[in-house]
């Protein structure tokens, strides 16, 4: 991320939370923190704890972020630089991942009327071994006809959404037991769809770092074989130092796939747009 690229994220994150910016600059935003951003932005719990106890009231915290070193603002002494690494961006992406886990909305804008249901979840897939490699993969599903659709978040980030429903979908769901099924149902189809694909893949990588472990291994066993023991108790000492280190080369070298997801959304979409009108609903 380049510095326009930090404010413009710092900008919709405080627009989200309804964060009033007091300046908005080239370089710089001056804002305004609600208490529930001041407690997740500036990692004071213990003055809250006080504040909560005692009833006081306080001043809400003003923050003067720059996006560039060199910038000097007129009228402001005491800027605080955010760029990656930072405090306070780091704390700021903490904040937008905890509040975004999950969300759920509803299309608008279309020309129909017809809305259906749709899980859709982002999972970060890893593949671990002596090194590792990241990659992030959205998928959706239907939850009427249980349909997988891969890059589903890809088809939709520029789709108008709002936060309100219809009435006739909050009273169709009111009791909340056939959404509670359907979302049980669609995140199990999504599981499936992960694990398929991930068994379709080259697992080359994975059996060359299993033949790199077995070699290291063997290393290992040829070195203690080598050392030569005065007495039981050095050779205990010995045995169990040879049994930590070959699990902890284990623990590091073993390959594995390892699947975490980070952020769900239950949406209400137009199901024809992603299928060309063959999706059942």
């Amino acid at each position: 991320m380049n510095k326009e690229q930090i404010q413009s994220y710092c900008r919709r994150y405080f627009q989200a939370t309804n964060t009033p910016i007091l300046r908005d600059e080239p370089n710089f935003l001056q804002v305004e923190l609600p208490i529930e951003v001041d407690k997740e932005l500036t990692d004071r719990p213990y003055y809250w704890m006080w504040v909560e106890a005692t009833g006081q009231e306080v001043k809400p915290t003003v923050l003067n972020l720059v996006f560039d070193p060199e910038v000097e603002i007129e009228g402001e002494e005491k800027c605080e630089l955010v760029a990656l690494g930072s405090f306070r961006l780091e704390k700021i992406f903490e904040s937008a991942t905890r509040r975004g886990r999950f969300v759920c909305q509803y299309q608008h804008g279309t020309s129909t009327g017809l809305r259906v249901p749709f899980l859709v979840t982002s999972l970060k897939i890893s593949y671990i071994a002596d090194r590792r490699r990241d990659e992030i993969r959205s998928y959706g599903v239907n939850l009427k006809s249980n349909q997988v659709i891969p890059d589903l978040y890809e088809q939709i980030r520029e789709l108008p959404m709002t936060d309100e429903l219809p009435e006739y979908y909050k009273e169709q769901f009111s009791n909340g037991q056939f959404l509670i099924a359907s979302l049980q149902t669609g995140w199990q189809k999504i599981k499936d769809a992960v694990t398929e694909e991930i068994q379709s893949e080259d697992h080359s990588w994975a059996e060359a770092a299993l033949e790199q472990l077995s070699h290291e291994i063997e290393q290992l066993e040829t070195y203690y074989q080598s050392l030569m023991f005065d007495n039981q108790e050095q050779m205990a000492i010995y045995s169990a130092e040879r049994e930590l280190r070959t699990a902890e080369l284990k623990w590091r070298c073993q390959p594995r796939i390892q699947v975490t997801p980070l952020h769900f959304a239950l949406l209400y979409l137009e199901p024809t747009q992603f299928t060309a009108g063959s999706v059942p609903i």
